[in-house]
């Protein structure tokens, strides 16, 4: 979620937890629409309908950070940490807070850690610190670390999904265990279908796993989901292309190519492999 800055089908999913989807959903559109004065009000519900709701949390977070305002959360969350003395899942949420300022200035990353260790220290059943331990090692690409705590945190909750993300991309991209990795993100789009990123990592599993027609629907749904790239908008569109491309489809690898040069008209890659993609096109 905080990439800017910065398991399936086959599982039986537990009983809903009683998410704030409602708001997180309608959060989430106003996110990727750029309205960030209304996804706040609505993902700050989210959070305090279900206070360990990691992807509330992030998006919470992140929607401050794109306003250029992370002063103002920071020291919200911090005093509301205060008020509440040593209740663990407010150091969790001020490790959270913290987690996002870290990413700007690194030397307040240990503060984070400290927080999440802290609140898994009064509540060994907090999952929102085991997750904010996971990110944190994650951050810092000490990834069997990383992959220990968002294991733990899954154990406490099943449903957790920045736990499940970030695990999925340990296991796609340092694992190379594409077919593991799957399991995870279908998980999460099963439960949450407007998640773009999920529905990115679905496709990104199927094309590692040589599925590239499965591949094509996920993709099409995460660029869909978010046309702007704020998140991996720009990522579903680029590997569409070269989805469509190991199809021998080109002129429909063209058109995602296009649609990714407008989200990032300085890409390079972008602009190369669309090159070979016309190249590729049978003359008419």
């Amino acid at each position: 979620m905080f990439k800017h800055i910065a398991l399936g089908a086959a599982l039986l999913l537990l009983s809903s937890p009683g998410w704030a989807q409602n708001e997180l959903e309608k959060g989430m559109v106003s996110f990727y629409e750029e309205k960030f004065d209304d996804a706040i009000p609505l993902l700050d519900k989210a959070v305090r309908q279900e206070p360990q709701n990691t992807l509330a949390m992030a998006y919470l977070l992140h929607s401050y950070y794109r306003k250029r305002d992370i002063t103002t959360i920071v020291t919200k969350i911090e005093q509301e940490a205060v008020s509440k003395g040593s209740d663990p899942v407010a150091q969790a949420q001020l490790g959270m807070a913290y987690f996002l300022k870290g990413l700007v200035m690194p030397n307040v990353m240990e503060e984070s850690l400290t927080e999440f260790k802290n609140a898994a220290k009064d509540d060994t059943k907090c999952s929102l610190a085991y997750t904010g331990m996971g990110m944190v090692y994650f951050q810092k690409r000490m990834m069997p670390r990383a992959k220990g705590y968002f294991v733990r945190a899954l154990r406490i909750n099943p449903h957790d999904v920045m736990a499940l993300d970030r695990l999925g991309n340990i296991l796609l991209v340092d694992d190379k265990k594409p077919d593991e990795a799957l399991q995870l993100y279908q998980r999460i789009v099963d439960e949450l279908p407007t998640y773009p990123d999920g529905h990115y990592f679905v496709g990104s599993a199927l094309y590692d796993l040589k599925r590239y027609e499965e591949a094509v629907q996920p993709l099409m749904r995460a660029r869909d989901l978010d046309p702007k790239g704020i998140t991996q908008g720009f990522d579903a569109a680029a590997l569409l292309g070269d989805t469509y491309m190991k199809l021998n489809r080109p002129s429909e690898a063209v058109l995602a190519f296009e649609a990714a040069k407008k989200i990032r008209p300085d890409s390079q890659y972008v602009q190369v492999r669309m090159e070979k993609a016309r190249q590729s096109k049978p003359n008419t």
